[in-house]
């Protein structure tokens, strides 16, 4: 799997591709199977597990800190219908399609705010 062999005191190091399809791999296992993808992970590509929980950790984003002794307002979030951003591997047409979709979302909620704001 990795360009380079292992030398001395490295591992194998891994292409951000190879690491997409692990846990992609995982995660279709686990959406399978409910648990265990890690494990089946290991085992078939010979990835310790605990590096596999460090690759879907980066893979969820930074983490969110609390703020210590003050009481933090609960965001309201908007759900859209449009895909995620992290889909690994998509070509410039559907990146596009991607972008105008959410360009035309973010028109319409626009329009929508206009609209509130005049009823005010």
């Amino acid at each position: 799997m990795a360009d380079k062999p292992a030398t001395g005191n490295q591992g194998k190091r891994y292409s951000a591709e190879e690491k997409a399809e692990i846990v992609a791999f995982i995660i279709a296992y686990d959406t399978e199977h409910k648990r265990g993808g890690m494990k089946a992970a290991s085992d078939k590509y010979g990835v310790s597990v605990v590096t596999l929980s460090n690759w879907k950790r980066k893979d969820k984003g930074p983490k969110k800190r609390k703020a210590k002794g003050k009481k933090v307002a609960a965001k309201k979030t908007v759900k859209t219908s449009v895909a995620s951003p992290k889909v690994v591997g998509d070509s410039p047409e559907a990146i596009l399609n991607r972008l105008q979709a959410i360009r035309a979302e973010v028109h319409k909620l626009e329009k929508e705010y206009d609209g509130l704001k005049k009823k005010l």
